[in-house]
């Protein structure tokens, strides 16, 4: 039988978080090593997909969020690694999607208001 080839490219073993998360579950605490390590998958998520501009703001949106509803629905029997790493996915998903969509209503506002020959705010604390 073959055996199953370990991959050395790992940032955070499946194994380390699911026990980081069944010392969650008996503590009631979240331990800085799970802390680290809900940082470590919010980076890789930002590191493959750039759902924003600015990395270190996506990684401390992503890891309060992932220490919310996700971290208490994770189910230790199952991939850990992979849940939390989908629910990283979709929370980045849909700050592009909000991101986007602040940006085109702005710009659409911005249109509607030179349409009506009316200045645009200045944001400059001169004026």
């Amino acid at each position: 039988m073959a055996t199953a080839l370990r991959r050395a490219n790992n940032y955070l073993e499946p194994a380390e978080l699911a026990a980081l998360l069944r010392e969650r579950r008996v503590t009631g605490r979240v331990s800085d090593a799970l802390g680290r390590a809900l940082l470590q998958i919010a980076g890789g998520v930002w590191d493959r997909f750039h759902f924003t501009r600015d990395r270190d703001d996506f990684v401390q949106d992503v890891a309060v969020h992932l220490l919310q509803r996700p971290l208490e629905l994770a189910d230790v029997q199952k991939h850990v690694f992979n849940y939390l790493t989908t629910c990283a996915i979709h929370y980045g998903m849909k700050l592009r999607e909000k991101a986007f969509g602040d940006r085109r209503r702005f710009e659409t506002h911005a249109a509607e208001l030179l349409d009506a020959g009316r200045a645009i705010a200045s944001t400059d604390a001169g004026d």
